[in-house]
């Protein structure tokens, strides 16, 4: 099964070849990408680590690695003799982490889901504890680990409706492959009845709630960008933030956009694309609206605009401190939508599309609570936003309410730290988690 593995995932990387060239460039250094995917550490830190007790910890890009940050700080507080391997995927994600890199954390991108690369790593690294985040299933990282008796098991662990489907598809390897893992800490009871329902031991399962509710706000950021306001913001104007987009999300916000402007004429827009190889697609978007526009990274610019195009990673949080209403994005698109907790805690009033499985137990609480509003239509959305734009009284209210609801689900990365320390401390483990 692992050679038939190893052959389908050759087959996957080879038709996932541009979306891989599209990452190289994206990145500091090429090489250190492929060197790194490759299995490879750099040559001086397998022996800076040698006598160390490292815990190798994969967050895959910019999300995981926001969710995990505060807890490889207590991590660290409460065992300073361990070192804290973390690994990513993306570049973004690398770049999000290397600000985290100190003598006791080392930053290195994750490899290749092969065999004799992953073996090679794991030789290289010798950790004691491998930790994936979310749903990083990957099975010759498990059977590798499981093969060096390395105890391996999920934190913060999720699982979508899509991909719970998917893995029901292949129930009885994918149940096969989660027994190896030593525990899954699961975000929901959703997760864990999907988890069980692809058969994984539920003396192995324990809930935690979400590490995303425990980020803190940007005082505690771990991102380095001058957080002043934009000068060229309207000292007295409304401002309409729109984070984690995704395209064709982009033109039906122009178009709303357009629309608020012949209302509220000192709105302007601030769109913040997930992905940041759409971002030239969106500029040229823009200017056949003929709408004044500036790049957010052109601070040095005192030229007006309308729409403030975000082409910088890590500065999103800090905007939505100055929106007075947000459009969380990938959410009219079946991503799933992105992460509402960071404008909550800026006690801002949310609006989302109804594709939000990625997060759903935290849309329900802010929709059943009034903190947001689920719109399903362009039409729908426009006067949404018109409705909070003209009532300032309501967006309070929406946003206390939002603030006071993330609030009331912090918790998970103590829950987390407690369920863990059997692992961390013995090195020998017990069947169960709980």
């Amino acid at each position: 099964m692992q050679i038939i593995y190893n052959i389908v995932f050759i087959l996957f990387a080879i038709v996932s070849i541009p979306k891989f060239l599209v990452r190289l460039n994206q990145s500091r250094s090429s090489q250190e990408l492929l060197r790194e995917r490759f299995g490879f550490l750099p040559r001086d830190l397998p022996q800076k680590l040698s006598d160390q007790k490292v815990v190798w910890v994969h967050a895959v890009s910019v999300g995981e690695v926001m969710a995990v940050r505060r807890w490889i700080r207590s991590f660290l507080q409460m065992y300073p003799d361990w070192t804290v391997a973390l690994s990513v995927t993306t570049p973004t994600g690398r770049s999000v982490a290397q600000s985290l890199a100190s003598e006791k954390v080392v930053i290195f991108y994750a490899p290749f889901d092969l065999s004799a690369v992953v073996r090679r790593f794991i030789q290289s690294l010798k950790p004691r504890l491998i930790l994936l985040m979310e749903t990083e299933i990957w099975p010759n990282l498990i059977l590798e680990a499981g093969k060096s008796k390395i105890p391996i098991g999920i934190m913060n662990g999720r699982l979508s409706p899509r991909s719970f489907q998917r893995y029901r598809l292949i129930r009885g390897w994918i149940s096969s492959l989660l027994n190896r893992l030593s525990f899954c800490l699961v975000q929901t009871e959703r997760d864990r009845a999907y988890f069980s329902g692809l058969g994984m031991a539920g003396e192995k399962m324990a809930l935690t709630g979400n590490m995303k509710f425990d980020q803190d706000q940007i005082s505690e950021g771990i991102f380095h960008q001058d957080r002043s306001k934009p000068r060229d913001f309207s000292a007295d104007g409304l401002i309409f933030v729109c984070g984690s987009t995704s395209w064709n999300e982009e033109e039906m916000l122009l178009r709303v956009y357009q629309r608020l402007l012949g209302i509220f004429k000192n709105l302007q827009l601030v769109l913040a694309p997930r992905h940041p190889e759409q971002i030239s697609k969106i500029a040229r978007a823009i200017q056949r609206r003929q709408l004044r526009f500036r790049f957010f990274s052109e601070k040095h610019l005192e030229t007006p605009f309308q729409v403030l195009l975000v082409n910088q990673m890590g500065v999103l949080k800090h905007l939505y401190s100055f929106a007075d209403v947000v459009f969380i994005g990938g959410s009219f698109t079946r991503r799933g939508g992105q992460n509402p907790i960071e404008p909550a805690q800026f006690k801002k009033p949310l609006l989302h599309g109804p594709h939000v499985f990625n997060f759903h137990e935290v849309y329900r609480s802010l929709d059943q609570q009034e903190a947001a509003f689920r719109v399903t239509s362009e039409e729908e959305l426009f006067e949404k936003v018109k409705t909070l734009l003209g009532a300032p009284e309501l967006r309070r209210q929406m946003g206390e309410t939002a603030w006071a609801a993330i609030q009331s689900m912090k918790g998970a990365t103590a829950r987390t730290l407690d369920l863990l320390a059997n692992w961390i401390q013995t090195q020998e483990p017990s069947a169960a988690v709980r």
